[in-house]
């Protein structure tokens, strides 16, 4: 939904995964929210909130506060350095969705599916993103630039799990 003051843009994203890495793996991983969390190197810390807080996807459905260290927006902008936000999790048959709640409006609604393609199992990312149209461009741009970093630690995560490394 987009007004004077807010814009809404979606994202796609697509992590072809090894043929090493199974299905049953994938999906306990995505199904682990403290997991997908430390995906991102940004985080600087997460806490899961009490069972009756009120999540974007209802009751029973866990939701964390997370703070992140925020290089993105220029200091005039953001003096802070960091940004805490809300994420939500659910499971789903095929991933996971989650609902992101940050400030200045922002909200970021993304499904993680994984997809049986000819060349094997691949990761699929949908996000619809409404923000306050001063800083879309920075939290695109950010997007995409964090994206490809935390699906790479998604899978080296994976990976490593036969190899004595925790995930």
């Amino acid at each position: 939904m987009s007004s004077w003051t807010t814009t809404t843009f979606t994202a796609h994203e697509e992590t072809p995964l090894p043929p090493s890495i199974s299905r049953a793996r994938v999906l306990s991983a995505l199904h682990d929210p403290v997991y997908m969390i430390m995906r991102n190197s940004r985080v600087i810390s997460h806490r899961l909130l009490p069972a009756d807080h009120k999540s974007c996807h209802g009751a029973g459905v866990p939701t964390y506060e997370i703070t992140d260290k925020m290089t993105f927006l220029p200091e005039a902008i953001w003096p802070a350095g960091s940004v805490t936000y809300t994420m939500s999790f659910e499971n789903t048959e095929d991933g996971l969705k989650h609902v992101l709640k940050a400030a200045m409006g922002m909200v970021s609604r993304a499904t993680h599916r994984l997809v049986e393609r000819e060349g094997g199992l691949v990761l699929e990312e949908d996000s619809v993103v409404e923000v306050n149209r001063v800083v879309a461009g920075h939290v695109r741009r950010n997007m995409h630039e964090t994206a490809e970093g935390n699906f790479r630690a998604f899978v080296e995560g994976l990976e490593g799990e036969g190899k004595g490394v925790e995930r």
